[in-house]
């Protein structure tokens, strides 16, 4: 009977510790209810989602929603069959007590995970991983102190966004150091590309954010300088709040599969490395190809592949030219997917009867010659610029605008906005015009097909 009574009481106490550790682990799982989870919100058929405005997060342009963090979960809305319900955050700290109070379910501001943000929220594998990079201007504006190394931010004043992981790393970096760096918070309204434009616009010297913050926005700050890394790479997440286990493991589970698809991929290349594409949708990508240009990406693959160039730019120009139709006739006898005319057809070893793969062949050849003329060239895209004039004036008119542009004080090595310059005048406008047709093209395919 004692020993009954033993293991009854051994229950009874290991029954109170479960309780208790349950109970103690319920207070970690902050305020609100399974409500939120997602069988509430496939019932409520939305899903609703805190962005900042920014061009990384959401913004608003020509009447449409954009922004990389809002394609996303748009598309897994589309998943899952909900609508998104877009909020934006005016306030760091009010969106958070939103997410933990219920109020919405998922954080997309290029949240980093931190351990002290864990803390509060869990947090879904990450869908990108950036290094923090310094912001300052270029040497030439007007810079007080071009950094070059972290050690030369001591006693430097440096301005970042408010309940950032921006001002943990700065600490540590100040620890790492063994000086101070005088860091300190924005207001709470102030996003992180709103500091690169008061660096832009020389009313604060220093921000710190994330790299491919700063790469989305280097097309419009082009004064800026964000090359020195002052971390390593950071992991980027969605925030929710800790009991919506079925939803995390859910965005998880697509995320997952998204990060592998062409679509992830092109939203990448979109947000974060090609204004090119800013106003393309996945649609247009896939009514263009998917992936695929033309019916002859393999031969511009193989043939440029053999000459050592991008067969990219071997595209670009046949869409110029003939628009990928292989028997076509143009002014003056020119003919082909090249527009060759007769006499460089012979020189190539083409015909207006010659298979595509052969006029592919001779066109790709034609190119890297076009490239070899202007070795001195430095820079590789001015190159390119140089060479796509060639290919469609001919070498002597090029040169005799290079020599122009150096009795004009122009930079001769250079073809934006100095030979160009001399082409835009009268005869060489459509010149001008070919070689910045063809480069955009060129730059596009690059961004849009592997």
């Amino acid at each position: 009977m004692k020993k009954i009574n033993y293991i009854l009481y051994l229950l009874l106490i290991l029954f109170v510790v479960s309780c208790k550790r349950n109970t103690e682990s319920s207070t970690t799982f902050v305020f609100g209810d399974e409500a939120s989870d997602l069988p509430a919100i496939l019932k409520d058929k939305e899903l609703n989602v805190l962005f900042e405005y920014s061009p990384t997060s959401f913004y608003f342009y020509k009447g449409t929603n954009m922004g990389f963090e809002y394609e996303m979960l748009k598309a897994f809305s589309k998943e899952i069959g909900v609508k998104l319900k877009v909020e934006i955050i005016k306030d760091f700290n009010e969106a958070e007590h939103k997410i933990i109070y219920g109020d919405a379910q998922i954080l997309a501001c290029n949240y980093t995970i931190t351990k002290e943000r864990r803390e509060k929220f869990d947090f879904t594998i990450p869908y990108l991983r950036t290094p923090q990079v310094l912001i300052q201007r270029m040497p030439w504006d007007s810079t007080p102190a071009y950094i070059k190394d972290p050690i030369q931010l001591t006693h430097k004043k440096i301005i970042v966004a408010s309940n950032s992981s921006y001002l943990q790393r700065l600490a540590h970096l100040q620890e790492e150091l063994g000086d101070t760096i005088f860091y300190q918070e924005a207001n709470n309204k102030t996003t992180p590309e709103k500091l690169m434009r008061l660096v832009s616009e020389k009313k604060i010297d220093y921000t710190v954010v994330d790299n491919h913050i700063a790469v989305a926005s280097a097309y419009e700050f082009k004064n800026l300088d964000h090359h020195l890394r002052l971390s390593v790479k950071q992991q980027i997440a969605f925030g929710l709040r800790k009991n919506t286990p079925l939803l995390r493991y859910k965005l998880n589970k697509w995320i997952k599969k998204f990060r592998k698809t062409p679509h992830y991929h092109f939203l990448k290349q979109k947000y974060y490395h090609g204004k090119e594409l800013s106003e393309l949708t996945y649609e247009d990508y896939l009514n263009a190809g998917g992936g695929k240009l033309s019916a002859y990406d393999k031969i511009f693959k193989r043939e440029a592949s053999k000459e050592q160039i991008e067969w990219q730019l071997v595209a670009a120009v046949v869409q110029q030219e003939s628009n990928f139709k292989p028997y076509i006739k143009g002014k003056g006898g020119a003919f082909g997917l090249m527009q060759f005319m007769p006499s460089t057809g012979r020189r190539y070893g083409v015909n207006p009867e010659s298979s595509p793969s052969t006029q592919i062949k001779a066109g790709t050849k034609k190119i890297k010659t076009d490239l070899k003329l202007w070795k001195e060239i430095p820079n590789p895209n001015q190159k390119i610029k140089f060479a796509l004039a060639t290919y469609n004036a001919g070498h002597a008119p090029i040169q005799k605008a290079q020599q122009k542009a150096r009795l004009l004080g122009l930079d001769p090595l250079v073809w934006d906005g100095n030979v160009e310059k001399v082409l835009s005048k009268k005869r060489g406008r459509r010149v001008a015009h070919y070689v910045k047709q063809v480069y955009k093209r060129y730059a596009t395919f690059k961004l849009m097909y592997e």
